[in-house]
């Protein structure tokens, strides 16, 4: 794979602003109370086809790609419904009554990650034993190619955070439903990373046309990663590391290139 294409690529998870680092999958600390940061998104759905056009022209098919992304969006949307909205209100929902029922006193505001550390919000920060910050990026539909299927996808990075000594008590990187070969790319980047299959996302589409030919049940999908995705944060915060389908490190990067794709696998299972 070329540099420029590794360029291009990197640079289509690049809104996610991740940090890279080790991961801390599993809760070790006593923390009582817990404050949930508003949910950070893209605030569209991501529905992109990785053309090979867009990828040579470089930081001008970047612009382009971004201005497709906004109609299909657009269009998506006038077929579906408020399916972005629905689908982060899932997650925050899901991600509030799951960690509540685990004993945990939680609060879930509007208040930005970073509002949490003014003066006017020292409240808020002595009240809590830690802060949930979840960045849920790449939310929608994910082509690799102009013959690959559109997959159902998202990229969520969730960290809990002492207010006081910004302490990463529990930390989380995965995806749902991105091509492996854009996963192996971003571990390199930005550290472990951890795809998991969720049920009833597992659905594919042939083209754009197709997706918005099932509204319903293309939005199930979503809402399927949304509730998941929340479920397996929750999971990490209850001190217990959830199943996954495979975990990709930098520093296995010499043996990735054996691993099955995630088309190969779904290929597979069709019946």
């Amino acid at each position: 794979m070329s540099r420029s294409l590794l360029t291009v690529l990197l640079a289509l998870l690049a809104s996610c602003g991740l940090a890279k680092g080790d991961l801390h999958p599993v809760l070790k600390h006593v923390v009582n109370t817990v404050e949930i940061a508003e949910v950070e998104g893209d605030g569209i759905l991501v529905i992109r086809q990785v053309n090979p056009v867009f990828l040579v022209m470089g930081s001008s098919g970047m612009v382009l790609d971004a201005v497709l992304i906004s109609k299909n969006h657009e269009r998506y949307e006038e077929r579906a419904g408020a399916v972005y909205q629905q689908c982060m209100n899932t997650f925050r929902d899901t991600l509030a009554r799951e960690i509540g029922g685990m004993g945990y006193a939680v609060h879930a505001g509007d208040v930005k990650y970073w509002d949490y550390f003014k003066p006017s919000q020292k409240g808020l920060r002595d009240h809590a034993d830690a802060i949930l910050r979840i960045r849920f990026k790449q939310l929608g539909f994910f082509s690799m190619g102009l013959r690959s299927d559109f997959i159902p996808s998202a990229y969520v990075f969730a960290e809990l955070i002492q207010p006081e000594t910004r302490e990463v008590l529990y930390s989380d990187r995965f995806t749902v439903g991105l091509d492996e070969s854009i996963v192996k790319i971003a571990a390199l980047a930005e550290g472990e990373i951890r795809p998991l299959l969720v049920p009833g996302a597992d659905v594919a589409y042939a083209d754009l046309k197709d997706v918005l030919d099932h509204p319903q049940q293309s939005r199930m999908a979503l809402l399927s990663i949304a509730e998941a995705a929340a479920r397996h944060v929750a999971e990490g915060m209850q001190g217990r590391r959830a199943p996954t389908l495979m975990v990709y490190q930098p520093e296995l990067n010499s043996h990735l290139s054996s691993l099955p794709s995630f088309d190969a696998m779904r290929q597979e299972m069709k019946p």
